[in-house]
């Protein structure tokens, strides 16, 4: 295998691209992935835990992070999940437990309707299959990219400061947006993420059928019976809200349900600790973990 190991993680080549990947533990492994505009630093305080008696990947997905980014920008979720197969392959990972937030929960679930056979657990946070939820409301400094020239321009100009500014919003306690913390989440745009960010907001990832595929696999495939599903939410999250969590706790027969009320969107930047040991008792029995009543 082609690796290159450095302090952070590994970069891994697949095929050609070079991705970054995060890895802790050692055992049956749980691969964590991350959303928009975020990368697999999301996961740094969870992965620890998770890696306690777990092998623990978080990789960046094509486009994302420190991972290569495409010439075109990034790809479709399908493309995300294809790509994320040929990549669990060149780690050797047979089967795995899958845990989404955000985009990421859409290319986990990607991946299990094409190979439910390689996913053993999976976990959804603060994500949805509902388009109009990812359009948001109101104005968005993402509107102003999708105006050519002009978002080329404002792409080039944006700094840390303005991420400083557009996260506060999503999450319940933005103090944890350290300076640390904003240097790990502003280092992708100084590697060729604005690219990305760009064809992200001109061309959709998905379809509003694609969604609708995606919320049916999710029933079919973690129904009673199926696969174990975690419905873990940010409570506070403004867009991605309760309501459907509940939703989707509610109508898939088995789903275990857990709502972290003091915290949002960035649900494991705000609760790491909580999460992580959340998903350590649901990997191991899933009935530890409550139903929604």
């Amino acid at each position: 295998m082609a690796r290159i190991e450095t302090p952070g993680g590994a970069f891994v080549y697949v095929d050609g691209p070079r991705w970054f990947v995060r890895e802790r533990g050692e055992g049956e492994p749980v691969v964590l992935l991350h959303g928009i505009p975020t990368s697999s630093f999301l996961w740094r305080k969870v992965l620890p835990i998770l890696g306690r008696e777990r092998r623990a990947i978080a990789p960046d997905l094509l486009g994302f992070g420190r991972s290569d980014k495409p010439a075109r920008g990034a790809s479709t979720v399908t493309e995300l999940a294809e790509q994320l197969a040929r990549l669990l392959e060149r780690l050797q990972v047979e089967r795995c437990a899958l845990v989404g937030h955000d985009a990421g929960a859409l290319v986990a679930v990607a991946l299990l309707e094409r190979w439910p056979e390689r996913v053993t657990h999976l976990v959804v946070t603060n994500t949805s299959f509902r388009v109009e939820r990812w359009r948001g409301a109101g104005f968005s400094p993402l509107s102003l990219l999708r105006v050519p020239l002009l978002g080329d321009v404002a792409i080039a100009l944006a700094r840390p400061w303005m991420l400083w500014l557009a996260m506060p919003p999503f999450l319940a306690d933005p103090s944890v947006l350290d300076r640390e913390a904003l240097r790990g989440y502003w280092e992708p745009f100084e590697l060729g993420f604005r690219r990305t960010l760009v064809r992200l907001a001109r061309q959709p990832l998905f379809s509003a059928a694609d969604l609708e595929r995606w919320r049916l696999a999710l029933a079919e495939c973690c129904g009673e019976g199926g696969i174990p599903l975690l419905v873990a939410w940010g409570a506070r999250d403004p867009q991605f809200r309760l309501d459907e969590a509940e939703e989707y706790a509610r109508t898939i027969a088995g789903a275990r349900f857990l709502a972290f009320v003091h915290a949002s969107h960035f649900l494991p930047e705000e609760r790491p600790r909580a999460l992580g040991r959340a998903i350590a008792v649901f990997l191991e029995r899933p009935a530890a973990v409550p139903v929604l009543s």
